[in-house]
């Protein structure tokens, strides 16, 4: 016999941790734990990986489990606390338990004389608004750092991760020509005033020093900048004179490197982080925050940056890693584990055909600028007229083969361009060959403990899998009502 188990876990009225199982009639556990037998229907579970365009697929969670409640021996659920807490689903068949499910529970409801449970994926909790600080506008010029309800109280103030570079910082107190590049401790390591880099005068000891001591004041020649000085405390910097054209400065934060900030971010917003594989390889990373963003944006950013993916398991663990072709198999699926079998495409690209030519764009300036001082020089106002710099690569025995193969540009947050070179040769190896998207339905009892980002190997007669194909695991929806699970496989 097969049954359904849903463990979920709970705060009751006074705030103590309860575990909550419920379980398909007839269940009889062989250890000294009681589950309560009322589901009902156990559910439509979906679920994906997150790899930014490299690999096309909805990664949002979903799903729900209904109770049986005609009686009314679940109404004292409306007073547990359950949204946001872990939930795990799992397949009971002749006596060997399988983790079909591992996620969060979204909310309770109550109709008629059904309990919902509706779960989701963990990454939900990261598709929050990032924490952020904000000017309060409290200034009483010249004093203060808030700036003020008539300028910019209330806006978000600035963060760097990793670095930045040609960024307008943001005007503090304007009678003191106190400017911030970030609410978090970076260095500013250059100051331009069109364009023109400004002489650095050294640090500030405090804010007090900050806000009591002006950096000196400079003499122009012929009316070009440098106009002044200029010196630095934390994520601010002060002017020795009002700039006589655009400001802007370059900034680096403690944590410059892919994986490190990634692992920043996680841990800002309430999440560990279980690994972040090669990330780290990438070298450093530029992103700039000035408004409100949610966390998984700001993940998925330097993921697809990185040509990497990430998931959250059910106890929020980040898990990330650089994209590599599927590796060992954690299970085989032959063909009387499988019911149907698609293929949709032969190829990593948007038109179902391998890729032949792949662009990285890296080393992002915050500021593009063709209006600059006299003084500055070629090289810098070539770089300054555009905001990316690009590393390709390109297969011309892919393109040869397949003349409409497609092409992959990104915009990534990368500072280095040879990191990005390194980048797209990666990629196109990775998707210049054949790589097969499939979908498959199999039986829950031969697949349900797969998760997403396994391996698994095809071994079938249909489609010309007879040899076998690796293939990683990219999305996943549990029919419970039917004991099956389809799989969305890539490789």
């Amino acid at each position: 016999m097969s049954y359904w188990l849903l463990t979920v876990e709970a705060l009751d009225s006074t705030g103590a941790a309860k575990a909550l199982r419920f379980s398909t009639p007839g269940y009889m556990d062989p250890n000294p734990v009681g589950w309560l037998p009322r589901i009902k229907q156990p559910g439509l579970y979906r679920s994906g990986l997150f790899a930014g365009e490299l690999i096309n697929g909805d990664r949002s969670g979903y799903g729900e489990t209904t109770l049986i409640n005609n009686d009314g021996a679940l109404d004292w659920l409306v007073d547990y606390a359950t949204d946001g807490r872990s939930a795990v689903l799992q397949y009971a068949d002749d006596g060997i338990l399988t983790t079909v499910l591992e996620g969060t529970v979204g909310r309770v409801s109550f109709r008629g004389g059904l309990v919902s449970i509706k779960l989701r994926d963990p990454v939900e909790t990261l598709q929050q608004p990032h924490p952020v600080t904000r000017y309060a506008g409290t200034n009483v010029l010249p004093e203060g750092l808030e700036g003020t309800d008539d300028d910019i109280g209330g806006n978000v103030k600035p963060r760097v991760y990793g670095q930045v570079r040609n960024a307008q910082p943001v005007a503090v107190n304007t009678s003191k020509l106190i400017y911030q590049v970030s609410d978090q401790d970076c260095t500013v390591t250059a100051v331009y005033d069109n364009g023109i880099a400004l002489t650095f005068d050294g640090d500030y000891a405090s804010l007090a020093e900050l806000q009591g001591t002006a950096p000196p004041a400079g003499n122009w020649s012929e009316w070009e900048p440098p106009r002044g000085k200029w010196r630095r405390y934390l994520g601010y910097i002060r002017l020795g004179d009002s700039p006589a054209g655009q400001l802007t400065c370059d900034a680096d934060a403690p944590l410059v490197d892919a994986g490190d900030v990634v692992e920043q971010i996680a841990s800002e917003a309430g999440v560990s982080v279980s690994a972040t594989g090669g990330l780290n390889r990438r070298g450093a990373v530029r992103l700039w925050v000035t408004d409100e963003t949610n966390t998984a944006d700001l993940l998925d950013r330097l993921i697809a940056s990185c040509a990497g993916f990430y998931r959250l398991t059910s106890k929020l663990a980040l898990v990330a890693g650089l994209l590599i072709p599927p590796d060992s198999p954690a299970l085989t699926l032959r063909d009387h584990h499988i019911i149907t079998i698609d293929r949709e495409a032969v190829g990593a690209g948007r038109n179902g055909l391998p890729v032949g030519r792949v662009t990285w764009q890296a080393d992002r300036i915050e500021t593009v600028q063709t209006d600059l001082a006299g003084a500055v020089g070629e090289s810098r106002r070539a770089r300054l007229a555009s905001q990316y710099r690009d590393a390709a690569a390109v297969s011309d025995a892919t393109r040869e083969r397949h003349p409409l193969s497609d092409a992959v540009t990104v915009a990534s947050d990368l500072a280095s361009r040879s990191h990005a070179d390194t980048t797209a040769q990666e990629v196109l190896a990775l998707l210049s060959p054949r790589r097969d998207r499939l979908s498959i339905t199999a039986r829950v009892a031969d697949a349900g403990g797969l998760t997403i980002g396994q391996t698994i190997r095809v071994v079938t007669p249909r489609l010309g899998y007879s040899a076998g194909r690796n293939l990683l695991i990219v999305g996943r929806e549990v029919d419970a009502s039917k004991n099956r699970i389809s799989l969305s496989l890539w490789g």
